[in-house]
């Protein structure tokens, strides 16, 4: 069981406060104030502004004092963020949510549809054939065919053929991919 340091206002594991050696801890009770966060000014405001909005009174206490504070600007103190006991795992909750996050799934893979009509960046449409295997290296290529001029077939790796538009190379493109599917009951004609 962790236990409260008054000094610290701050739970502790073991009998000895490790901030400030004080052996003398007690159980923590619901209106005592724990320290929830240690961190920079401006994100102290963000999370004051958050325990807010979620009824969760707060307290603070600057590391290095108003007066410094004061001369070097607020972007370099650090403060420390207290709640009520009986809050602190909420509280504890939405700091880690705001600031650390979730880390977001890897996106999914986008999936080839054969047989589908898709329009290049550029603006030509072009109808997914197949999917052919390179016999040395086994790489994957789309089998596609131009739905304009003289409707040649054409191969491109399917990574390729999957990726994303080059910002760099063509800022102005209207498609996030190179190749996007498009709805073939009213597919725009093409050149």
């Amino acid at each position: 069981m962790q236990l409260y340091c008054e000094n610290c206002m701050k739970l502790v594991d073991g009998p000895v406060c490790p901030r400030c050696r004080s052996r003398k801890l007690r159980a923590p009770q619901n209106g005592d104030f724990c320290l929830v966060a240690e961190i920079p000014y401006m994100q102290a405001e963000m999370l004051k502004e958050l325990f807010a909005d979620n009824d969760i009174p707060c307290t603070e206490r600057s590391m290095l004092g108003a007066g410094i504070i004061a001369k070097v600007g607020v972007n370099v103190g650090r403060v420390r963020l207290y709640v009520p006991y009986d809050r602190l795992d909420f509280a504890s909750e939405l700091y880690d949510a705001y600031f650390n996050g979730t880390p977001e799934e890897p996106p999914k893979p986008r999936e080839l549809l054969l047989h589908h009509v898709y329009r290049h960046f550029k603006g030509g449409l072009y109808l997914v054939e197949d999917v052919a295997k390179h016999s040395e290296t086994q790489e994957e290529y789309v089998v596609y065919r131009k739905l304009y001029g003289d409707r040649s077939l054409w191969i491109r790796p399917k990574e390729m053929f999957l990726s994303q538009v080059d910002r760099e190379k063509y800022p102005d493109a209207m498609q996030e991919y190179r190749f996007e599917p498009v709805d073939e009951e009213h597919p725009e004609e093409s050149e």
